[in-house]
């Protein structure tokens, strides 16, 4: 039964319903009513506020858009009224003194109002005059065109100082200049009236220029045109220096978009290249005020708040009549400018509100934790009273077994109880075999079918990276087994035909590493259980034991009944160095002591030792070779003796030394022979560097299971075979350079706490697939 499904019968619902309004429902409903009433007053309060401040604040921007109004009119009226007042002077008077009303008016005009910039007349002829600013402010620069017959026009150009009085004249070519094709001259002699031009940039001043023209017929009757040019420099300096609120701009502009003076005229006119036709804002750096014009645009002038990038601003809007045309008064300001204080004040009343719901909240959700802890932990004891029960009773199932470590009996209660507590749809138990190749199932448990099967073996050849991610000794969770690179191979192996999808996986520990590993499919409280899984792995490696050991001693059994006089009469340690099994042993071992040896070694140190054919042609003498190797042969011993290894033997080109050869596991084989190894190199390369020859060795080590036994009739030898001796070998012969020791992953593991090692990486090995090779660099 799940614990899920455990329930205290005692407990009425009647009663559950009552305590729970008691302890919860009252103290709710009143802090929700006191956070209710306080909110909403605090609310109330704010939005009263903030309404009346932004009252406030347009009230403000439209006295200070009436000003600005003002002052932009009183900048354009010396030209509109000033250019009637000339037209009225010049058409009625003699065009004798023509001259002279256009030189004393407009000299007058040009040093008393500094907007004016120039003044303009030209006739229907093409005869041109412009009085302009001389040198400084009193004096003025009168340039004028008269057109004669079959005559180049030039321009005369006359310096006059205040009273009129010319201080220098010269000419200059005309070229092709015609005042009649300027849009000042033609635009308003087809008005017929005063014509405001829109804004252009002077070539001379570089300054955006506008221009008040009058035309009129003279006594003469020819038409004239006078003209007066408008710096708007004065009203961008003016716009510029007025303060609106704390950081709001003004900015005039012409309907459809042209920038003509204020905020963003700079940078307009640089963007434009000083072309008055594309100046108009940019929307990157002018955001604000580009939307406030599109809201003019669309909804006409007027006041209006625009959010940009989350905060509020004031725009106000205005036409401002210039002749035939209009322009378009902006101004932008924060409404935070003008409404700071009242903002600050609100947001002080809400923050206080807030802080005071905060806690009225705060108090309730403590009645509320107090009311319901005394519950909630009768609860959590009640089912943790009800878990522990359970968990006490399946492993009282599994400890009652009667044949739990009977290695003929499959104790099927095992995965059955998994597959109950991890509520798993399939619970599975594996082994790897000695070969250390081979993932066997033992019993394999489907909770739905209620059914087990078992047997299925899988090589690591196609499982390498489950078997490297077992290996490591650390459970494993994946809810997409599909997905995930480390269990991918074993999801389509094992898991997808049975539709399964998460997995969970125990490793089985023995006394030398994982010798298996549990499996749980499709288990939603794999991880809450994983203690009660690790329980059911150490009786698992238990089990495992058991077997191993029981197999070992039926093997034993088996070679010692046969009997083989004539083994205990020959020398088994014909061809070794050092005898195997001599050490400790007074250098005395028979054939009986061997054969009580034989059979199956689970963790066996072995180290080969490589040796090139140069050794044996370095010299031209025989007896200086065999000296040499002698001389070897003999350190190897001594080194053997001393590190305590099981054999050393020579074959050829190749040293073959062997450590740990028991059948309970040698914990200290692999470090005995890491000793060794690192003696025996150290030793050889002063040996050769003592002849004067390079380094001709190099040196592999692996530990593993292997098999032992006596070989031959007359004489016997002791031998061993296994995977172990076949990767030293490897290991020596893909050693990077001369004189290196290269080790397997297991030594690795084994050692790494007592060892220096540098990694070499992934190698492919015939038989074993993808590895990880390391080399032995020295003692920690």
């Amino acid at each position: 039964m799940s614990t899920d499904e455990i329930v205290d019968p005692t407990i009425a619902p009647s009663d559950q319903v009552k305590r729970f309004l008691l302890h919860v429902g009252v103290p709710v409903a009143g802090v929700v009513s006191i956070i209710a009433i306080i909110a909403g007053f605090g609310w109330h309060s704010y939005r009263t506020v903030r309404t009346g401040a932004l009252a406030l604040t347009h009230e403000l921007l439209v006295s200070q858009q009436d000003y600005i109004a003002k002052e932009v009119n009183s900048f354009l009226a010396p030209a509109s009224s000033g250019s009637v007042v000339a037209r009225d002077m010049l058409e009625h008077g003699a065009p004798a003194v023509e001259q002279k009303i256009f030189m004393g008016y407009s000299s007058t005009m040009l040093r008393n109002v500094p907007q004016i910039q120039s003044f303009y007349i030209a006739d229907g002829d093409g005869n041109f005059s412009t009085l302009e600013h001389g040198e400084n402010n009193q004096e003025v620069a009168l340039t004028t065109l008269v057109r004669e017959a079959n005559k180049p026009p030039v321009f005369t150009h006359e310096l006059r100082d205040a009273n009129g009085k010319t201080l220098r004249q010269w000419q200059t070519p005309a070229g092709t200049y015609d005042p009649r094709g300027h849009a000042w001259f033609a635009d308003t002699v087809k008005a017929g009236q005063l014509h405001w031009t829109h804004p252009y940039i002077v070539e001379v001043t570089r300054q955006l220029t506008l221009t008040a023209a009058i035309p009129y017929k003279g006594q003469d009757d020819k038409t004239y045109v006078y003209a007066i040019n408008m710096s708007l420099a004065h009203l961008n300096k003016f716009l510029n220096s007025l303060r609106i609120g704390e950081s709001g701009n003004a900015i005039l502009m012409d309907r459809d978009g042209h920038v003509l003076a204020g905020h963003g005229m700079q940078e307009a006119e640089a963007a434009a290249g000083g072309d008055p036709d594309r100046m108009k804002l940019d929307p990157k750096h002018f955001p604000v005020m580009t939307k406030a014009f599109d809201e003019y645009r669309v909804h006409g002038d007027g006041a209006r708040t625009v959010k940009v990038k989350g905060k509020n601003y004031v725009t106000i809007t205005a036409n401002l009549p210039v002749g035939t045309d209009s322009w378009v008064l902006l101004l932008v300001a924060p409404e935070d400018d003008f409404s700071q204080f009242a903002m600050a004040d609100g947001r002080q009343n809400l923050l206080f509100i807030v802080l005071v719901v905060i806690l009225a909240s705060g108090l309730g959700l403590l009645l509320f934790l107090q009311a319901r802890r005394a519950d909630r932990m009768r609860a959590q004891i009640a089912q943790s009273h009800a878990v522990a029960s359970y968990e006490s009773h399946a492993l009282q199932s599994v400890a009652t077994y009667p044949d739990l470590f009977n290695p003929e009996d499959n104790a099927l209660l095992l995965t059955e109880t998994l597959a109950d507590q991890s509520h798993a749809r399939r619970a599975a138990i594996w082994r790897i075999l000695h070969d250390g190749h081979t993932l066997m199932c033992i019993d394999s448990y489907d909770r739905q079918q209620d059914v087990h099967s078992g047997g299925f073996e899988m090589a690591t050849t196609d499982l390498k990276t489950f078997f490297d991610s077992v290996s490591h000794g650390d459970a494993l969770t994946t809810e997409n087994a599909a997905a995930d690179e480390r269990v991918g191979a074993f999801y389509r192996v094992y898991m997808r035909s049975f539709g399964s999808h998460a997995l969970f996986c125990s490793p089985i520990l023995g006394s030398s590493g994982p010798v298996g590993v549990i499996t749980l499919e499709d288990a939603p409280r794999a991880e809450v259980v994983s203690h009660f899984v690790e329980m059911m792995a150490g009786v698992t490696a238990a089990r495992f034991s058991a077997q191993h050991y029981t197999a070992v001693a039926a093997a034993r059994e088996e070679l010692e009944s046969e009997p083989s006089p004539d083994e205990v009469a020959h020398d088994p340690n014909q061809g070794f160095l050092l005898a195997p099994g001599s050490l400790g042993m007074n250098g005395q071992t028979s054939a009986q002591d061997l054969a009580n040896m034989e059979g199956f070694f689970p963790a066996v140190a072995i180290m080969v030792i490589s040796l090139s054919d140069m050794v044996m042609t370095a010299q031209n003498d025989p007896m200086a070779n065999l000296r040499l190797i002698d001389s070897m042969a003999g350190m190897l011993q001594d080194i053997a003796r001393q590190c305590g290894l099981f054999s050393i033997r020579m074959l050829g080109h190749r040293v073959v030394c062997v450590a740990g050869c028991s059948h309970t596991p040698d914990m200290g084989a692999a470090f005995r022979m890491a000793n060794a190894a690192l003696m025996m190199r150290e030793n050889t390369l002063a040996v050769l560097a003592k002849e004067d020859l390079d380094p001709v060795f190099r040196i592999g080590i692996d530990v593993g299971p292997v098999f032992g036994g006596m070989l031959g009739k007359a004489s016997q030898a002791f031998n061993l075979w296994g995977d172990a001796m076949g990767m030293a070998e490897m290991m020596a012969q893909g050693a990077p350079d001369v004189g290196t020791i290269q080790v397997t992953e297991d030594v690795y593991h084994e050692l790494r706490q007592n060892f220096l090692f540098r990694e070499r990486g992934r190698f492919f090995i015939p038989g074993a697939g993808l590895t990880r090779t390391y080399v032995l660099a020295g003692r920690r």
